[in-house]
């Protein structure tokens, strides 16, 4: 797996507004083939997202606009998403979990794995980061090897991300 600077410069700059004790995230677009699978954009909520210490809602037209403006730059598609746990682990919860597991078994989504982020804060307040692969009968940490900068170009996604950022199906919702 791997992962732009791009997208990793997105969900730091996005989930460190999270130091607020609110939940945000967006949608993780690439690529998922047989020889691996490469994240290369991430978005974050969107102006209409609804943010909360246990609940996160994406605001999915946003999330929209940006997989069709990845799919249009370079193929992109929507194959994870990522959020944060301000004051939690960065293991996915089980509301995290099941959210997931809905994605894998919708027919019309036709997701075989699903990759998920979750993010948090060290004690000095910086961005921490865990990955994930989920399956249907299976969860594992994973890695992603960094690729380099592409050469600077007008795109959507390196400009300003935390604002361009969204999400797509299904909301984040945890209880306490």
């Amino acid at each position: 797996m791997t992962i732009t600077d791009v997208a990793l410069s997105s969900i730091a700059r996005e989930a460190s507004r999270s130091i607020d004790g609110f939940e945000t995230g967006g949608i993780l677009l690439g690529y998922d083939a047989t020889d691996g699978i490469g994240i290369r954009h991430a978005g974050g909520p969107g102006p209409n997202a609804t943010r909360g210490e246990r609940t996160f809602m994406r605001d999915l037209d946003h999330a929209r606009h940006l997989a069709d403006s990845a799919w249009l730059e370079d193929h992109s598609q929507w194959i994870g998403e990522w959020h944060t746990h301000p004051t939690g682990t960065l293991f996915p919860s089980e509301v995290d979990l099941q959210s997931y597991m809905r994605h894998l078994r919708d027919p019309d989504l036709g997701f075989d794995r699903f990759v998920a982020i979750v993010a948090g804060f060290d004690s000095s307040a910086r961005v921490l980061a865990a990955t994930w692969l989920i399956q249907r009968d299976r969860i594992w940490a994973v890695v992603p090897e960094r690729l380099p900068p592409a050469p600077a170009r007008d795109s959507p996604y390196a400009s300003d991300a935390a604002k361009r950022a969204a999400s797509i199906p299904d909301e984040h919702k945890e209880t306490p």
